[in-house]
């Protein structure tokens, strides 16, 4: 008998021995097994802890889809046209991620220089004149999902003209006037580190400008000419703030 108390005593002893604790230690645990969890939790969305305003600079070349109607005394000046060169310039953009996928940004420019030259029943007028304009592009962009670094975007928006000096040639006393106009457009980017990226952009925009001027310093004439440029550019863009997340 004696023998089976001792085993019972044993068996008592062990049994206690793993009971779970319920003291202290069991506290210190449970906390350290929840700061463990909580710590491969995310507290907050990726894209709020991003830098939501960026920029982009790039060598932009301007095609011009161009024709043209002149009128004098009110009358139209049968198959007579124009041609506008095409022209290079640098471009200054500057966005903001409204989510994570839209944005809107604004595209200017250092004005160019496109000449006009007629053609038709104008053509022997050669040179027109030339413009220096300001271009301005305010669009909206849905930027599709990522492909490892490599980002797909399209969108459209509005495009503004500003003329800032008309210079004469064939055509004396030339003013164009100010126009807005309509813009398509699709490009990729493609990420180099958390805030740098290049891209290559293509704008197609739908704008046509009137104008008007003397034709041998005597004879008056006006012209609507649809400029309808397409703009190939490519340059780096920079996210200001936080480096952007991947």
């Amino acid at each position: 008998m004696h023998r089976v108390a001792i085993f019972l005593l044993l068996a008592v002893t062990i049994v206690e021995g793993q009971e779970p604790q319920s003291g202290p230690a069991a506290g210190n645990l449970a906390g350290q097994s929840l700061a463990a969890t909580s710590s491969v939790i995310p507290t907050r969305d990726d894209h709020d802890s991003q830098g939501r305003w960026f920029g982009r600079v790039g060598a932009v070349g301007a095609v011009y889809h161009s024709s043209a109607t002149f009128a004098t005394g009110g009358v139209q000046i049968p198959h007579a046209s124009a041609q506008v060169s095409d022209n290079e310039s640098v471009t200054f953009e500057v966005g903001y991620d409204i989510t994570k996928n839209i944005s809107t940004q604004l595209m200017a420019g250092i004005p160019p220089k496109p000449a006009i030259t007629g053609e038709g029943t104008v053509a022997q007028l050669r040179e027109l004149g030339a413009v220096r304009y300001g271009p301005g592009i305010l669009s909206g962009v849905y930027r599709m999902p990522r492909w490892k670094t490599f980002q797909p975007y399209a969108g459209g928006g509005v495009a503004y003209a500003i003329f800032l000096k008309d210079h004469n040639a064939s055509v004396s006393d030339l003013h164009v006037a100010n126009s807005f106009g309509s813009v398509v457009q699709a490009g990729a980017e493609y990420t180099l580190s958390g805030r740098w990226s290049i891209f290559g952009d293509f704008k197609e925009i739908w704008l046509g400008v009137n104008a008007h001027g003397l034709i041998g310093g005597a004879v008056p004439v006006t012209a609507h000419v649809p400029l309808n440029p397409s703009l190939i550019s490519a340059g780096v863009k920079y996210r200001f703030g936080r480096a952007r997340r991947q």
